[in-house]
């Protein structure tokens, strides 16, 4: 991360950050920002900058879904008479701001551009949302963004970064939509000190010191897709109990169904979030499946993350280290240290044997 000059850092300190938030509201901006609901930490929609969580770590779920929802409507249709009439559902042209995410989901965002742009729906919001990410002034047991290339304080996909300081922020747009956010701001926020950058990024050093999960580097893709046919992949999935609650908690992950629903009359095309790792997922309409083990799903959805998309794409995962798939797992599975023992050839004996 560089080292910009004076004039485009700002120091915040919590009550102007709150004041920040309450003028993006006023100006008509939806503002998705980390809240507590229920003893859970989620993004959600604020009417308000108190209602705002600004401690430390990540939300239970990522901020894909504002961008890629759970399930959303394509087309509804209607018969007029014997003619089919389509229509489109009703366009949401309202900018929006995730207010508060760590880097590693802004990263995941990024992922989700190289399979989804092309797709309209996900295009069109993508265009409204500016992403402000706060960089991580700690890292949870199970944090590996380091492993997969990113940074307690990484900029890939982040239109504006705030940086903790012991008193405040500092804060820094990355982005051409960054700058339009900031810019308003500028005349009443206080200028940065020439040191603070530079204290934010050693905070930042530190808590990327405190991650202990190995490198998993990129040349290891190739190594991983021959890995194919090795039965250790049957030791590593026997825990597995298809859930799948992995993807539905990952940032990156962009599977999905699609279903027609209604009658003769009326109805609608619904998209739905999907995963590899679902049984019916590659059921073929004879009954054949590809996927027939729950062991070749698990599989599946490793070697897409670290070796079929990283082929594809320059030898980036697509995995961002979040860790929330080893922390939701019901069963303990780690797909860090599944990935290590593939590579090292010894499958992990017992749930809570994890190698880094």
């Amino acid at each position: 991360m560089g080292t910009p000059s004076a004039g485009q850092i700002h120091r915040l300190g919590r009550d102007q950050l709150a004041s920040w938030v309450d003028a993006l509201l006023g100006e008509r901006k939806r503002v998705f920002a980390p809240v507590l609901r229920r003893g859970l930490r989620v993004l959600r929609a604020v009417e308000r900058a108190q209602d705002v969580d600004f401690a430390p770590g990540r939300t239970r779920w990522s901020p894909k879904e504002f961008l890629f929802p759970r399930t959303e409507t394509l087309f509804s249709y209607e018969n007029r008479d014997g003619v089919p009439v389509l229509a489109d559902p009703p366009a949401d042209d309202v900018p929006r701001i995730l207010f508060g995410v760590q880097p590693c989901d802004a990263a995941g965002l990024v992922r989700l551009d190289s399979i989804l742009l092309q797709d309209p729906f996900y295009a069109r919001r993508r265009e409204l949302t500016t992403v402000v990410a706060i960089a991580c002034s700690e890292a949870a047991p199970e944090c590996f963004c380091t492993a997969v290339g990113g940074s307690p304080a990484g900029q890939e996909g982040v239109d504006v970064l705030l940086a903790p300081l012991e008193t405040g922020w500092v804060v820094r747009a990355l982005s051409p939509k960054g700058e339009a956010l900031l810019a308003p701001r500028r005349g009443g926020w206080e200028t940065a000190a020439a040191g603070d950058w530079e204290a934010a990024l050693e905070q930042a050093g530190r808590v990327a010191g405190s991650i202990g999960r190995r490198e998993l580097p990129a040349a290891w893709a190739e190594k991983l897709e021959q890995s194919f046919a090795d039965p250790i992949w049957d030791e590593l999935a026997r825990r597995c109990v298809g859930c799948s609650i992995c993807a539905y908690v990952c940032p990156s992950c962009s599977c999905f169904d699609v279903a027609d629903e209604g009658s003769d009359a009326c109805g609608s095309r619904c998209r739905t979030w999907d995963s590899c790792s679902f049984r019916l997922f590659t059921q073929h309409g004879s009954g054949h499946n590809p996927r027939a083990t729950q062991p070749a799903r698990s599989r599946q959805r490793v070697l897409h993350k670290f070796a079929f998309y990283p082929l594809q794409h320059g030898g980036r995962a697509m995995c961002v280290g979040c860790g929330r798939c080893i922390r939701s797992c019901p069963v303990g599975m780690d797909i860090h240290a599944e990935v290590v023992e593939v590579m090292s050839g010894r499958p992990e004996k017992e749930a809570g044997d994890v190698q880094r």
